[in-house]
């Protein structure tokens, strides 16, 4: 019995470390910090990522959650289009469709690109231009082989809320996300739905599609 008390106090010791840090890291991903940097320390530190967090937050910069819009194109439709771009295929093609289904009644599409916090930090706004413009480059040249030249824009922070916040200016009539078919987390699902429950105007979730197909698409719409 003893000894089996020896075993198991260290084994309570370990498993609060890591739950401990685990909770602090996935706090700090849901403020829109970095996921695998965070995992790390919550791993690594315990119960002392809290203390870590807590600097994170204190260090967080309001100011980097705004950017201007830079310049793009306005058509003569009458629908202004948000889409949101991580540099995935799905949010590509998400932007790609959603110019192919409104087609005459387009006016403006506006490619947001939300950074997390880490990225962000003690770097340059004009570096976290060109991150996001490197972000943006694909959706913007297939959107430009259709004649559109999309405005730009990035946000730093928590994904949802950065979204939530430009949906609701204002702005838009038309919010566009690209969904994955295969989901790598069920926290990723959770900010989809947060942004599907809350957001103030109409939201145009788009599946992922094969390269061929987008191809497809903008050549076709292109009369090719």
């Amino acid at each position: 019995m003893w000894a089996e008390g020896v075993w198991v106090t260290p084994l309570l010791v370990v498993v609060g470390w890591v739950l401990v840090g685990l909770a602090a890291a996935f706090v700090m991903i849901r403020r829109g910090h970095d996921a695998p940097i965070w995992l790390v320390l919550g791993l690594a530190a315990g119960p002392f990522a809290i203390a870590l967090a807590g600097l994170a937050v204190f260090l967080e910069r309001e100011e980097l959650a705004e950017a201007a819009v830079v310049p793009g194109e306005s058509l003569e439709g009458d629908v202004r289009v948000l889409v949101c771009i991580d540099g995935s295929e799905a949010a590509d093609h998400a932007a790609v469709t959603t110019v192919l289904l409104l087609g005459a009644r387009l006016q403006t599409v506006t490619l947001l690109t939300v950074l997390d916090y880490d990225t962000a930090l003690d770097t340059a706004p004009e570096k976290l231009d060109r991150i996001a413009a490197g972000i943006q480059s694909v959706a913007a040249t297939r959107l430009a082989d259709l004649a559109v030249h999309p405005y730009s824009t990035r946000a730093t922070g928590a994904a949802a809320d950065q979204i939530l916040r430009r949906a609701g200016s204002g702005a838009y009539d038309l919010l566009a996300l690209g969904a994955h078919r295969q989901r790598r987390s069920r926290f990723l699902g959770t900010v989809a739905r947060e942004i599907a429950n809350k957001s103030a105007i109409p939201l145009l979730t788009v599946r992922a599609a094969p390269v061929e197909s987008i191809e497809s698409a903008e050549r076709a719409a292109a009369g090719g």
